[in-house]
């Protein structure tokens, strides 16, 4: 079943998105990478919820190094969608590398807690083509997870050691959990006809057996011009949460 009692709030100057009996994703941010023509050494602007500018809908922004970056959040049916836009406010060219759209770091005070430790999450598959693997099938290999199920377990003796890499869409889940039932959340990277960018999204959840590292949803730049006066926004990336995957898996945006 969908968990439709989520509430998004603005929280030490972050978003927090809590579930009713679900998850809880604690001080979300957005960050974005870039360098300058002068100079290859990557730089790093984190975005917050500090400077808000907008309420419908929910935006916020950041300016600095002659850029401003708007962090735009809306629901969406279940959920709500997180997207980052980039402008250049100066008059040197900038090259971006990545916008993190949804990050969350436990060393900054994050927090991802589906009521169970990580050595018990599991993550569903996607195939080559950055779909998600039915249970029974798919072309996943199988040293990475269990394609029979669907399933990619964490273990500290295969690439899961240090988390899990989707490109379009992720959904963890623990086999068991404190929680009435084990909560699922999806985060979707939305196709949009008009900017076809899905190739160049990423997803990664960095774990260790016992703790939760980082959570990213990004949007891949790879050194993209940005001239003066020029403006890139990265896709939405949809959060949901319920505890059945293949629920989750079947649910179509509302746009």
């Amino acid at each position: 079943m969908i968990n439709t009692n989520g509430v998004l709030a603005v929280m030490d100057h972050h978003i927090t998105i809590n579930w009713d009996d679900g998850p809880t994703m604690h001080r979300i941010a957005a960050q974005l990478r870039y360098h300058t023509a002068e100079s290859a050494t990557l730089r790093t602007a984190r975005v917050n919820a500090s400077q808000r500018y907008s309420d419908d809908p929910l935006s916020f922004m950041t300016t600095g190094d002659g850029l401003r970056a708007s962090w735009i959040w809306q629901e969406r049916g279940p959920g709500w969608t997180a997207q980052l836009a980039v402008t250049n406010e100066g008059e040197d060219d900038v090259y971006l590398d990545a916008l993190d759209v949804i990050r969350i770091d436990y060393a900054f005070g994050g927090l991802f807690n589906l009521g169970a430790p990580p050595g018990r999450w599991r993550v569903r598959l996607e195939d080559v083509r950055g779909l998600l693997v039915a249970p029974g099938g798919g072309d996943a290999p199988a040293e990475h997870g269990d394609p029979a199920a669907g399933w990619e377990l964490w273990s500290p003796a295969t690439l899961t050691a240090t988390g899990f890499i989707r490109r379009r869409c992720l959904i963890v889940q623990p086999v068991a959990s404190n929680r009435t039932r084990p909560p699922a959340v999806m985060i979707r990277a939305l196709d949009d006809d008009s900017q076809p960018s899905s190739a160049r999204t990423e997803i990664q959840l960095e774990v260790s057996g016992e703790r939760f590292e980082r959570l990213s949803a990004r949007y891949r730049t790879e050194g993209m011009l940005l001239g003066a006066g020029v403006s890139v926004a990265s896709p939405e990336f949809w959060v949901v949460s319920g505890d059945d995957a293949e629920e989750l898996n079947g649910l179509v945006s509302d746009e």
